[in-house]
């Protein structure tokens, strides 16, 4: 059995140097998004609990509960299961690239909650208004009270919680918390739905004789 104690002591501790870490190499004036790596917790073994497509899975996604096969129909199935609650904000084109989606209620997640979701092309976040330590502090207590009923699966080799400072456009002053896909090869930005938002094509000069 694990020493439930010392796992938190732990954790907190991880968390809370994590917290720090971004604070510090955070350069002022510049969107941490850009600048820092992104923060990640610790591995942490909790039980992998059982798929089950179409109960929500954007809560899913935030949490790092989609699993491989599951991953790459996963925009779709989001769109499908929230087809009037979630509306493209806008795309962000420039590096990180980036889209936002509104909702109409807030979604709770790892202890927080917010109404602004963030795709990367291998991240589901929500942007959540508060400082990245008041966020850490609630994602900290979340993860605390959590033994008995798991937040998320196992954060394994291709699943990771972040949690960084954003300061991309409309993001500023937020903090970023979600999950970190590192499943090689697909990405969520590409998917057809979105494909009238990206820039078009230039055709190639024709090359003279």
């Amino acid at each position: 059995m694990q020493n439930r104690s010392s796992n938190k002591t732990l954790l907190g501790a991880s968390l809370y140097a994590c917290a720090c870490l971004a604070t510090a190499q955070t350069p002022v004036g510049k969107p941490a998004i850009a600048a820092a790596a992104p923060i990640t917790a610790p591995p942490i073994a909790l039980p992998s609990p059982a798929v089950s497509a179409g109960a929500d899975a954007l809560a899913d996604a935030l949490t790092c509960r989609i699993s491989y096969e599951r991953y790459p129909g996963l925009m779709q199935e989001i769109r499908d299961e929230r087809e009037d609650d979630f509306s493209q904000a806008y795309r962000q084109l420039s590096q990180p690239m980036l889209d936002v989606y509104r909702l109409e209620e807030p979604i709770s997640a790892w202890g927080n909650e917010s109404d602004v979701i963030v795709i990367a092309p291998n991240r589901v976040m929500m942007a959540v208004s508060g400082s990245l330590d008041a966020v850490t502090a609630q994602l900290e207590h979340a993860l605390e009270q959590s033994s008995e009923s798991p937040l998320s699966g196992a954060l394994d080799d291709q699943h990771a919680l972040v949690i960084f400072n954003a300061e991309a456009p409309g993001l500023e002053g937020m903090v970023l918390l979600g999950c970190e896909y590192r499943i090689p090869d697909i990405s969520l930005l590409e998917n057809p739905d979105d494909a009238w938002r990206k820039p078009p094509a230039v055709p190639a000069s024709p090359t003279k004789p």
